[in-house]
């Protein structure tokens, strides 16, 4: 207020001053009309609030007020000057002190607010110290971020990035607006550590364009939600990083609403392995479409603890949650609780996955993927459930590993028990559901990556050629679930996983979102690397893997009423072929007997070609600096 009652005197001797054309001084015969500006000046910024204005965040609508004020000012210094007999007052002066008040008493605040923001105090220091962004995006979920940043003792906003090319050049609260085609040149010019991509209006492929784009760049790269979103005050929104998902080669096709609900609601459900990357998902899954059972069957005792934990926290009630602690190779007490519970459906998702692990430990691998799977379809058999879905990996077709050629042996098995509840009128249905890689899923090569590059480096790739097929987890279980609502008994599911990713390309991507480079060849061999880059190195492949993967989806293979979900065909043995591998395998795996449970594997898998032999484990071609020597673990 005082700040006010000495600008508005002021700005009427500027006026009649500048009326004049020179500074003037002779106000005696209307000084009176100086308080009245004052006075009524103040009076009515009180009224209009702006008193009430916190300076340092103050912004465009405290305009208003200061509008409305002058007004009043002006309107009643001309009222005292005319009725007051002001001699000598110029009546245009009034005008003039309209513009100029306003511009004394916005300025001022401005003024202020600059002061207490520390714009005029450090400025330069701080604009040092604070880690350069970029703002992909100049809507108003960007705008805001912007604004926000500009408060912020730890980020400065450099630019604003655009695919617009009409729109560089311009300037949004005084930050210049680049087109992203000059993204490379930009990144090192400006310093520029982060981008942040403010654009949540634009669809999945479109955000997927962007992304691709700057995962080239050598900085962070993160994603801001909608503004909505942020407005609504949800607790988990925040600016996230980058996720594979994001970057997958395809667009997501959301789950079929109707599908779900008629596959799970008021059911009674059990999961195997249900505390693993799929089972786990699968069961969250389960739960939002509320079935009337969920048994959650595991060996691990840790996390079976956690996963009930988290499913008891959300949604459960009317829902009887059962955690059951046990292993598919305990046929009666499978059968018991499938009995116990009523059990409608079953979700197989129990194996062991690790391929050099597996490699290792043949005997443990084959009866834990095949004789569990053998007896979890028995104990289907032998109670009322009526669905068994089993899910399965694209390391199946053509193996090249012990764990690859369990889990075709597997498949041989849910075909077969398919086949003998057809012929003889059974009401169960038992299919497969083959897909690749989970992004994320313990032992998956993305975790390893990042612990990898939070350490410095070197990240390691086996080859580089090597691709995998990837999807999110999410939608994973999602397609497990409608794919077993689609069964009539005996399919071989196979999930699109778009194109195959290669793994040193990802590498590169993964150390670019990480906000570092890749060191060149020439810099490793020298030892050279400076902190800011990331060694990529080749290992060459481990036991059992191969250079690709195939999902094995045949010329006969048909399409189903859902877009992502096809239905193939492989090649199966009768039941008195089963019956007898099943036998033999118990045998040799009750005796340890390694080579006779290869055996086995080797004379039923059509297609198994190991790649890797227990006496000369090297690749055939490939990266040969390092060499990994096979024990597997045998008896003494």
């Amino acid at each position: 207020m005082l700040a006010d009652a000495l600008a508005l005197p002021l700005a009427l001797w500027a006026a009649v001053s500048l009326r004049h054309g020179e500074p003037y001084l002779a106000v005696a015969t209307y000084w009176w009309l100086f308080p009245v500006a004052a006075i009524t000046g103040i009076l009515a910024f009180y009224r209009g609030g702006l008193y009430r204005a916190i300076i340092r965040y103050i912004g465009a609508d405290s305009i208003i007020p200061i509008l409305e004020g002058v007004s009043v000012a002006a309107a009643s210094v001309a009222l005292a000057a005319y009725f007051g007999g002001a001699t000598g007052f110029p009546r245009t002066a009034t005008i003039i002190f309209w513009f100029v008040a306003v511009a004394m008493v916005g300025g001022g605040r401005v003024a202020a607010r600059a002061y207490l923001r520390g714009w005029l105090h450090g400025w330069l220091r701080k604009q040092q110290s604070r880690t350069p962004v970029a703002i992909y995006g100049t809507g108003e979920t960007a705008i805001r971020l912007a604004r926000a940043f500009l408060d912020s003792k730890d980020y400065t906003p450099v630019a604003f990035l655009d695919d617009d090319p009409k729109q560089s050049g311009n300037t949004v609260l005084g930050i210049q607006v680049h087109s992203t085609r000059q993204l490379d040149t930009l990144v090192p010019k400006l310093r520029i550590k982060r981008i942040l991509v403010a654009i949540p209006s634009v669809s999945r492929a479109q955000r997927r364009r962007v992304l691709n784009k700057l995962v080239t760049l050598p900085v962070e790269v993160n994603i801001v939600p909608p503004i909505e979103d942020l407005v609504a005050g949800a607790s988990e929104v925040e600016v996230r990083p980058v996720e594979w998902g994001d970057l997958l080669g395809r667009e997501i096709v959301p789950p079929d609403n109707a599908m779900m609900t008629e596959a799970i609601a008021g059911k009674n459900i059990l999961v195997t392995g249900a505390a693993g990357t799929i089972g786990s998902e699968l069961c969250r899954k389960l739960m939002d479409n509320k079935p009337g059972c969920l048994v959650l069957y595991d060996n691990a005792e840790h996390g079976l603890y956690q996963l009930e934990a988290e499913l008891s926290g959300f949604g459960s009630e009317g829902i009887q949650l059962v955690p059951v602690l046990g292993s598919i190779l305990n046929l009666e007490q499978l059968t018991e609780v499938l009995n116990s519970y009523a059990i409608n459906t079953v979700y197989h998702a129990a194996a062991y996955k690790h391929v050099p692990l597996v490699e290792r430990n043949v005997v443990e691998g084959v009866s834990n993927n095949v004789l569990g799977t053998w007896r979890v379809a028995k104990a289907v058999a032998a109670s009322k459930a009526k669905n068994l879905v089993m899910v399965s990996t694209d390391k199946a077709v053509q193996p090249t590993s012990v764990m690859g050629a369990s889990k075709r042996l597997a498949e041989l098995v849910m075909q077969g028990f398919a086949e003998k509840a057809q012929a003889n009128q059974q009401d169960k249905q038992y299919c497969v559901v083959r897909f690749g890689n989970v992004l994320r899923s313990s032992g998956s090569v993305v975790p390893l990556f990042e612990q990898q590059i939070q350490q410095g480096g070197p990240v390691t790739v086996t080859h580089p050629d090597t691709t995998r097929y990837f999807m999110t987890c999410d939608e994973a279980a999602e397609l497990v679930i409608q794919a077993g609502a689609l069964s009539k008994g005996g399919e071989i599911f196979v999930l699109d996983m778009g194109s195959p990713i290669s793994i040193l390309e990802l590498a590169e991507k993964m150390i670019h979102l990480s906000g570092k480079a890749v060191a060149s060849a020439e810099a490793v061999e020298t030892g050279k690397e400076s902190s800011d880059k990331i060694a990529i190195e080749y290992i060459g492949l481990r036991p059992g893997e191969n250079l690709h993967e195939e999902l094995g989806i045949d010329s006969n293979a048909t399409g189903t009423k859902h877009p992502k979900i096809l239905c193939t065909s492989a090649a199966s043995i009768s039941w008195q072929q089963l019956e007898a591998l099943n036998i033999a395998l118990q045998t040799a795996c009750a005796q340890v007997n390694h080579s006779q449970v290869l055996a086995l594997v080797e004379s039923h898998v059509a297609g198994y070609s190991p790649a890797f032999t227990t006496a000369d484990p090297t690749p055939a071609a490939g990266p040969p600096e390092r060499q990994t020597t096979v024990t597997p673990f045998k008896r003494a």
